[in-house]
């Protein structure tokens, strides 16, 4: 009696094990059924499917980067693989590096700012128009007034989207010309040299064979990162772009953030004409333009690497990296001006369509 109750037992045991749907409690010596191992197989396929699905979202932009330098490496060995043209790649991308960095902070907060390229243009010409035509004038001063310049335009521009409830991207949009056109009219739409030896000296610094601006670049991407990671008002800056009525109910200060925001954009502008100045040694009030594309592109670019889904600094600058070795590369091969444009203008429309696919989340909110 007591061995049929241990055998009875046993078997309760083993018909519970099977309603549960547990395939490693099967009875001793009943094998797997066939069609049981299809279902393992089939489950760890889709397991693998979707680890490879989550590294390209997250590292398919990436891996552009190594890509661009074996191909340009094997187009052109003898004038791209060289450690001058690396240098070269680097320190003359400062500029994009820097307003990239000031646009990523905007789009966080689900804001635009396309007011960068003529306040770039706006605060060189001051700096050079100051130092020329005002005799006692040195180059602190000029910088000084220069700086408060750009202040001032992010100040507006938080002003008309702030307090008048206008689309940031009709004001900064309206801004950038008006700017550009004041520069004009100061350098008499001329290009001028810079007479600020200064401004010359620092940017031309090197540190290992690259610019020093572009270390400047470096620490503003890294010091992002450490706020978007670490810090309360990163995170909510995040908050504000993805519901600002939502954000508002949590006690976060929403228009605060977003007047901040336009006023950072603006600085970046400022210290991105410095080192345009200090680099080519003469400004031309139009000198922001050709920046624009570049800039959304890398940022959007970073918007599906790393952090997919969220506009982040580490992205940003692999976006810049990608377009900066892209456009070198092009050089590099004597391509016709033309393609370069393609380039920039394709990598634009890529981007906006990554953004979407591998995002997470569709981009057109903003518009």
């Amino acid at each position: 009696m007591m061995k049929f109750m241990g055998m009875r037992s046993e078997t309760g045991r083993e018909h519970e094990n099977e309603i549960q749907g547990d395939p490693m409690s099967k009875p001793s010596g009943q094998a797997v059924s066939p069609a049981g191992r299809a279902g393992l197989t089939a489950a760890s396929g889709q397991g693998g499917q979707q680890a490879v699905r989550s590294f390209l979202k997250r590292y398919l932009v990436a891996i552009l980067v190594p890509l661009l330098l074996i191909l340009f490496s094997i187009l052109a060995p003898s004038t791209f693989l060289t450690a001058n043209n690396f240098q070269t790649i680097l320190t003359t991308n400062a500029v994009l590096i820097i307003l990239a960095v000031g646009e990523t902070i905007v789009l966080v907060t689900g804001e635009f700012d396309f007011s960068f390229g003529g306040t770039l243009g706006i605060s060189a010409a001051i700096v050079v128009m100051m130092i020329t035509n005002m005799h006692g004038v040195n180059s602190a001063e000029a910088i000084t007034v220069s700086f408060l310049a750009a202040l001032f335009i992010g100040i507006l521009n938080a002003f008309f989207v702030i307090v008048l409830r206008v689309k940031s991207f009709i004001v900064t949009l309206g801004m950038g010309t008006l700017t550009t056109g004041i520069g004009l009219g100061i350098t008499g739409s001329q290009t001028v040299s810079n007479p600020s030896k200064f401004l010359t000296t620092v940017m031309t610094k090197h540190i290992f064979g690259v610019g020093l601006p572009f270390f400047y670049g470096l620490i503003m991407v890294i010091g992002l990162w450490v706020v978007f990671e670490f810090v309360k008002t990163g995170r909510n800056m995040y908050f504000v772009g993805e519901g600002r009525k939502a954000a508002f109910l949590a006690g976060i200060h929403v228009n605060r953030i977003r007047a901040g925001v336009l006023i950072l954009s603006s600085v970046c502008a400022w210290l991105a004409g410095m080192v345009m100045l200090g680099q080519t040694t003469a400004v031309d009030a139009t000198y922001g333009g050709p920046y624009l594309l570049p800039v959304f592109a890398a940022v959007f670019l970073g918007f599906t690497t790393i952090r997919s889904g969220r506009f982040n600094a580490l992205g940003t600058f692999v976006g810049v990296l990608v377009l900066a070795i892209g456009s070198t590369g092009l050089e590099v091969l004597s391509v016709p001006s033309w393609i370069t444009q393609v380039f920039d203008g394709g990598v634009l429309v890529i981007a906006v369509a990554l953004a979407n696919i591998l995002g997470g989340e569709r981009i057109d909110q903003w518009a």
